[in-house]
């Protein structure tokens, strides 16, 4: 004897995805929100980029490289003083960078160090201060 299966169907309301109680109406309402600040943060931005900036704090004027007669007065360059380091047995480039808080890349390039950076006791390095 054949096995007979019966049809189901369903009713308009759930064929349309109505019915569904509560969440439906939060999902619908949540989505007139989101549009409606998306629509209102476009907006703004459109009117900012017409009026040239926010209104809001001071005003800027834009100022052009080499536009005023008037030079002003140029800081001295200062130079970093420069400390004499004797190095001791068992120094490493990283160990003296760590005493005097300068990166051992710094004291490397200072002093004229190549690779393997390898330090001899009695030697004589220029640190920055």
């Amino acid at each position: 004897m054949p096995i007979q299966r019966k049809k189901f169907e369903l009713s308009p309301n759930l064929k349309l995805g109505v019915g569904r109680g509560r969440s439906n109406k939060i999902l619908k309402y949540g989505a007139i929100f989101s549009l409606g600040l998306a629509v209102i943060l476009a907006a703004n931005a459109i009117r900012l980029v017409y009026r040239g900036g926010a209104t809001a704090g001071p005003q800027i004027t834009p100022q052009v490289l080499g536009a005023t007669d008037i030079k002003a007065p140029s800081a001295p360059n200062p130079t970093p003083a420069i400390i004499p380091y004797r190095v001791g047995k068992g120094d490493t480039l990283f160990n003296i960078s760590q005493k005097f808080n300068v990166t051992w890349t710094t004291i490397a390039t200072l002093n004229n160090l190549k690779s393997p950076f390898s330090l001899k006791p009695g030697q004589i390095l220029q640190i920055p201060q």
